[in-house]
């Protein structure tokens, strides 16, 4: 039986909380939940070969694309699908009107220019005007899909991917027309919050501890007994200077290729603590600033 992976139903989640803006109504410019899947339907199984499809839906043998084309899909098959299908939407914000047109003129061009966020996608099967069907395809293998796509996008990633990035490409998406607001630098408050959060704890300990002390503990690391504390305060963290930045770029990576955890809430926590720490007289960096250096650079070192 198909189900479909956690992150996928995330991005699924953030596509209509914004863009169905009539929830519980079948409106024809909002996204409806029916026009937002991930495990495929009667006509997906019966077909036997889909990205929407996990291992128990396909059928048996060879000459299967979602499977036999990428070492990454025959390595990752599992019971998961593997795909999300956007229908069609239009949606007016502060900054403009916006449809699913638009959204495949956004994407598209990020898939052509290697950006990391779409690395893990094999394929998106669109169309740039509600009449030619175009399909990006990872491998060059196809070039076109059926007419199906001329009101909704397909976009299917490798099968071993987490659905993380397809996370991160929706949340862009809907920040890039003003429906998340632009990240900001962070109050001690959310500082707070986020350092609640088990897995960016863990990871954070975790880099410390793996990486043969790239990144200094804070004062206050270390519980009386011996064992790692990880509930720093924000005094410790003010504490790291600008060169623990530089001298830290191995644990860095290995802490934001981390499944679970997002080099930009690692950035959001690092800028305005190592602002902090730079000497009274340094104006030339903001925490927003340096949180856009620390995304780029981590981005490039992950890749």
């Amino acid at each position: 039986m198909t189900v479909a992976k956690a992150n996928h139903l995330t991005a699924r989640r953030l596509l209509l909380e914004h863009l169905d803006r009539h929830p519980g109504r079948t409106v024809h410019d909002d996204l409806d939940p029916l026009e937002a899947g991930i495990v495929g339907d009667a006509t997906h199984a019966g077909g036997g070969d889909s990205y929407h499809l996990g291992r128990d839906d396909l059928r048996a043998g060879r000459d299967r694309y979602s499977v036999d084309e990428s070492r990454r899909d025959r390595d990752g098959l599992d019971e998961h699908a593997s795909a999300l299908d956007i229908g069609y939407f239009k949606v007016r914000t502060p900054r403009g009107a916006f449809d699913l047109y638009d959204f495949n003129a956004w994407l598209v061009p990020l898939c052509r220019a290697d950006d990391p966020d779409t690395r893990d996608l094999r394929e998106v099967i669109y169309s740039p005007d509600g009449e030619t069907v175009r399909r990006w395809d990872r491998l060059g293998r196809r070039t076109t899909g059926d007419d199906s796509h001329r009101t909704h996008t397909h976009l299917s990633e490798h099968r071993d991917a987490d659905g993380h990035r397809m996370v991160r490409l929706v949340t862009r998406w809907l920040t890039h027309i003003g429906l998340i607001p632009e990240e900001g630098t962070m109050t001690k408050t959310e500082f707070l919050t986020m350092l609640k959060d088990k897995d960016v704890r863990a990871a954070l300990a975790g880099a410390m501890l793996q990486t043969d002390g790239l990144i200094p503990a804070p004062p206050g690391n270390r519980s009386r007994d011996g064992s790692v504390n990880t509930h720093w305060s924000l005094a410790s963290y003010a504490q790291w200077t600008y060169r623990h930045l530089l001298d830290a770029r191995a644990a860095i990576v290995t802490l934001a290729t981390r499944d679970g955890v997002d080099e930009v809430a690692l950035a959001r926590a690092l800028a305005p603590m190592l602002v902090a720490a730079l000497p009274d007289d340094r104006d030339d960096l903001t925490p927003a600033e340096l949180q856009q250096a620390i995304v780029g650079a981590l981005r490039e070192l992950a890749a």
